[in-house]
């Protein structure tokens, strides 16, 4: 019988190493990039689109939660928006050496907050040694943002990068964190705030890559009253390269 049509369901990932036991190619071509990869590209099997491969690395997801962490409300001092949700381990030795320089974490979270009245609403990214919350580590926030007036649970989007800078032995490693927080319906004009503020350093020399460090995100809020609520309901933190 003559094949008229064939068809493979293309991979949604195609994996940078092949076993030792492939015998259809070796692992790398002469030009040093992985042949397997190559030639699956093209025969049209994996995420053509996707990726250029010309490093072998990809992204990974390294922490996810879509459970609703604790709101909070009435209250003004720096707290927790991860209460009741599993730590995000960033493990030891995540930047394994002086090569990975501007390997980096990405952090992709999304919350709901409400309002009464126009309260200030300052959001903070921190790194611990510990697994419990505090208002101590690497920190940085945005300026003190205002909300706008009688907001009712309006959605807010962080975005961030922690790209890792130079390595250092113990708690000397330097790191640098940017990002941003917006709202369109939950802050006021412009609806946004840079992490850090204006004319605020955006690295840290501290950064103990040779521990566990966990990753926090908190927010305070310049008046304390039930209806001035914050809560976090998306968690997602990738590693690139």
């Amino acid at each position: 019988m003559k094949t008229l049509y064939s068809w493979e369901k293309p991979r949604p990932y195609v994996s940078p190493i092949w076993p030792d036991t492939d015998r259809e190619t070796g692992i790398l071509g002469p030009d040093g990039r992985p042949a397997r990869r190559m030639l699956d590209r093209e025969r049209g099997i994996g995420p053509l689109d996707a990726q250029s491969f010309l490093t072998g690395t990809s992204g990974e997801v390294i922490y996810s939660s879509v459970a609703t962490g604790t709101q909070l409300n009435t209250f003004t001092t720096e707290d927790n928006l991860q209460k009741t949700l599993p730590p995000v381990i960033i493990p030891a030795g995540v930047f394994l050496n002086a090569q990975a320089t501007g390997k980096c974490l990405r952090v992709k979270a999304v919350g709901r907050l409400g309002t009464t009245g126009a309260p200030t609403l300052p959001f903070s990214i921190r790194l611990l040694t510990s697994m419990t919350w505090s208002a101590a580590g690497i920190g940085f926030s945005t300026a003190a943002l205002t909300a706008g007036s009688g907001v009712t649970l309006a959605p807010w989007y962080l975005d961030a990068e922690i790209i890792f800078s130079t390595l250092a032995s113990g708690a000397a490693s330097t790191i640098a964190i940017l990002g941003e927080v917006r709202s369109p319906l939950g802050l006021a004009s412009p609806f946004a705030g840079t992490i850090p503020a204006s004319n605020t350093a955006f690295t840290a020399a501290t950064f103990d890559n040779s521990v566990t460090n966990y990753l926090f995100l908190s927010a305070a809020c310049g008046t304390s009253n039930a209806s001035n609520l914050i809560q976090l309901e998306m968690l997602k933190v990738y590693g690139e390269n």
